[in-house]
């Protein structure tokens, strides 16, 4: 909710416009835009860093960016689900422009089913062992970690939206409460859609939805599309080291957040949560590494190299 002065010098209270909750493109996280010279000034390096950066990027075609960047044999360096090797058709990939080479277990696609976990305890569901590789890190990255996205095998994982980070040197043990949500179509309160099935729409699901409503607005305002949300990317893409075309992206956002205009974007008529419960510990332990010396020895020599 806002505080404005009205006229008069009145306080009126204007509440955001009511429709679908907006999606923030992963670019707005890589580029500021500021009004403030001071601010500006201290940031101005490291905007053409990233700048740098992105435009060297996105000249790569998909194969280059993704030979240039961890590859997900050595970042997943164990993978075992109910206690066996994962199987190699059920690990796929895709790419994020804030997390590089990105990793998914057990997605739904036309030749595969995905498989499920038939019991609870330490050793069953899936455990990975994560290799964090510093030397495929680009010159913008600031932090060191992993990003974990727990969703459904249907959905496509949005790292920038969901999920939590993991660090080095630690072993984390989640718990998992699946929420299935099923909703009624018009007439009913819920005026829900079955993407997968509606007529006269290429969206798939409802962020696809959004993504192509702010791309509307985008194109309507700045003349150019956001690059970076891979919705109706066939026409003008915006470039992302022009600052007046991110500065007008960011615009578009705040103002649509705003003030509108709204997305009309229904909720799917089924949708899967997780409710997630994470713990902690050190790994390894010193007494752990005492008795697997070698081991440690001969990782960290491959490591180094």
């Amino acid at each position: 909710m806002r505080v404005d002065n009205g006229p008069g010098g009145k306080l009126l209270n204007k509440r955001p416009p009511k429709g679908t909750p907006l999606l923030i493109s992963e670019r707005k996280h890589l580029f500021q835009c500021s009004n403030d010279a001071q601010s500006s000034k201290r940031s101005n390096k490291r905007k053409k860093d990233k700048q740098r950066f992105l435009t060297k990027f996105y000249k790569m075609d998909e194969k280059t960016r993704f030979e240039n960047g961890h590859h997900p044999s050595s970042f997943v360096s164990n993978c075992f689900f109910n206690r066996k090797i994962c199987p190699g058709n059920l690990t796929t990939h895709f790419q994020n422009l804030r997390y590089g080479n990105c990793v998914t277990f057990n997605k739904r696609a036309q030749e595969t089913e995905p498989i499920s976990v038939s019991s609870i305890g330490q050793d069953s569901g899936l455990v990975l062992d994560l290799y964090l590789d510093t030397s495929f890190y680009s010159s913008t990255t600031e932090t060191l970690g992993a990003r974990v996205v727990i969703h459904d095998p249907e959905e496509t994982p949005s790292p920038e939206e969901h999920g939590f980070n993991v660090d080095s040197g630690s072993e984390i043990s989640v718990s998992l409460r699946q929420s299935v949500i099923y909703r009624l179509p018009a007439p009913f309160r819920d005026k829900c859609i079955d993407y997968k099935t509606h007529q006269g729409s290429s969206v798939k699901n409802q962020k696809d939805c959004v993504k192509t409503c702010i791309q509307t607005e985008n194109l309507a305002k700045c003349g150019c599309t956001d690059k970076t949300l891979n919705a109706i990317s066939s026409l003008t893409q915006c470039s992302l080291t022009n600052q007046t075309q991110m500065c007008c992206l960011n615009d578009v956002l705040d103002k649509m957040s705003s003030f509108g205009p709204t997305c009309d974007c229904p909720l799917p008529c089924r949708s899967v949560s997780y409710n997630e419960l994470l713990s902690k510990a050190k790994w390894p332990s010193n007494v752990y590494i005492l008795k697997n010396f070698y081991l440690f020895e001969t990782f960290e020599r491959i490591t180094l190299d």
